[in-house]
């Protein structure tokens, strides 16, 4: 037994009742203990409801053309946006976002640039992969 531990245990537990803040050094912007943790990837891929109720991931059938995405922050600020991508992609798979909680909102936008589908979800990251399967496309109205 070391004296040194015994006297250091009255300051650590004094230390420990008021709290700390962590500091990544490596991130400086970063406070908490999220600091600790890699960001994540999402990956997913739409489909759309069609006017009967069905659901289909054919763009063509839905008669959608481009699609917007914009996923925003627990603040409600846009964390990043991609706007008029093909719909042939048929989803895709995003990077670099910290651990937490976002929101998304898909936009299916017919040739005649109008809109006809939408969706919004909400969902969670975490570090690594973060699949969130099929999304489907709420069915708003036909292309004019």
């Amino acid at each position: 037994m070391r004296k040194t531990s015994l006297f250091m245990l009255p300051i650590c537990l004094m230390l420990a009742s008021q709290g700390c803040i962590i500091v990544d050094h490596e991130h400086p912007g970063c406070v908490g203990d999220a600091c600790y943790e890699e960001p994540g990837e999402i990956s997913f891929w739409w489909a759309f409801e069609l006017y009967d109720g069905q659901t289909t991931d054919w763009c063509n059938v839905a008669d959608v053309s481009r699609v917007d995405i914009v996923i925003y922050n627990s603040y409600g600020d846009p964390e990043f946006e991609a706007l008029d991508r093909p719909c042939g992609d048929m989803g895709a798979i995003i990077d670099n976002f910290w651990p937490g909680t976002y929101e998304m909102q898909l936009v299916g936008i017919c040739p005649t640039g109008y809109v006809t589908h939408e969706g919004w979800w909400e969902f969670e990251v975490y570090s690594g992969r973060n699949e969130l399967g099929e999304l489907v496309l709420d069915y708003l109205g036909d292309c004019p």
